[in-house]
């Protein structure tokens, strides 16, 4: 039988809506609240409505008009101790170096979203 997370709160912010929904339903079947965004605006505004605030701001890095490193110095300005995983398309590598964002190899996941190495994720960035 599968170990079941604590309830934990993940803000997921992704603006392709197919990837979205399968990451949540990934995520809700292992017993996490998942809050949805497409885009920085609505992420933060659902994050300012949080109480207590979120657990994992699970984001994609190209986001319309901004980006997920952006975002997530916004969320750990108001969330101090909340953590970030970056999930990246195909050319993840190159954007994250435009915006010259200091993430590493723990700390995204690229596209396609494989299931079990994003739950093997969530879990070792939630030290669950």
């Amino acid at each position: 039988m599968p170990r079941r997370p604590k309830l934990r709160t993940i803000l997921l912010v992704d603006d392709e809506k197919l990837d979205r929904e399968f990451i949540r339903r990934l995520l809700e079947e292992e017993g996490y609240t998942v809050l949805e965004a497409h885009d920085y605006w609505e992420a933060v505004d659902i994050h300012g409505k949080q109480p207590g605030g979120i657990d994992l701001l699970l984001t994609a890095i190209a986001l319309p008009g901004t980006n997920g490193y952006e975002l997530a110095k916004t969320i750990f300005g108001k969330d101090p101790h909340a953590k970030v995983l970056f999930v990246s398309g195909p050319t993840g590598a190159e954007v994250s170096r435009f915006y010259n964002m200091p993430v590493t190899g723990s700390h995204i996941v690229n596209k396609p979203v494989q299931a079990e190495e994003l739950k093997a994720r969530v879990r070792a960035i939630l030290g669950l």
